[in-house]
């Protein structure tokens, strides 16, 4: 896998995450801890589908929940990094809320590389293991990359031989292209982002506005009620 990345990464879709500029203005007036408008906007409702079914997609908390929140994430970000705890801590607190995790690799080689070992794990050891692995991604340190994470997948308990050989395979690259595809035709390419009801937020708005804007969705099925 990391012999012939490269040419295998750029064969498989890399060269999709230099996505579009994203929208000017906001759907919506929704605004950080620091003042700042938070970038959002209407998510076209077949692409959101599309995302929201995409095979390498991981779940944390109820599969009954009344909300569900989908990020975009990559393996290499700095603020998905930083937002980890608290979206954790969020659903720990929610027993009606769900978070749905697409890793749409976006930061170079390294973030496609460990993508791919993600979905391995998934194919290979389950949906707890491959949660357990994007969480080490996210408590790691430095650059996440294929190497890291085949370590990472051989403390959890998976033959290193066979992960590596599952995210090496054609089909793997493409699911993380398809990924990446669409989460540039949704601009939603700049990582974290987040959807819900129907409506992406770009960036890591923190953990208050995050939970202001589920409120409002129970309330009114709009992250701002009128």
């Amino acid at each position: 896998m990391l012999r012939h990345s490269r040419r295998k990464l750029l064969a498989s879709g890399l060269s999709l995450m230099a996505g579009p500029a994203l929208a000017q203005g906001a759907w919506y007036p929704l605004f950080g801890a620091d003042g700042r408008e938070v970038p959002n906007f209407r998510v076209p409702v077949e692409i959101e589908t599309e995302i929201t079914e995409l095979d390498n997609a991981l779940l944390i908390g109820s599969a009954e929940a009344d909300i569900t929140i989908t990020e975009i994430y990559d393996s290499n970000c700095g603020f998905c990094r930083r937002a980890a705890r608290d979206i954790h801590a969020m659903v720990a607190a929610d027993p009606d809320l769900a978070v749905r995790f697409i890793n749409a690799p976006s930061l170079g080689i390294p973030s496609f590389q460990a993508a791919r070992v993600e979905y391995a794990v998934k194919l290979l050891g389950g949906a707890d293991k491959a949660k357990a692995y994007q969480a080490a991604s996210m408590a790691a340190r430095g650059v996440f990359d294929g190497i890291r994470g085949l370590a990472v997948a051989a403390d959890l308990g998976l033959d290193r031989a066979a992960v590596e050989d599952i995210a090496d395979k054609r089909e793997t690259g493409q699911v993380l292209a398809q990924a990446a595809r669409l989460a540039n035709s949704a601009n939603l390419a700049a990582t974290p982002s987040f959807m819900l009801a129907g409506v992406a937020l770009i960036g890591w708005p923190g953990r208050t506005v995050l939970e202001a804007a589920v409120k409002a969705v129970r309330q009114c099925d709009k992250p701002v009620c009128d």
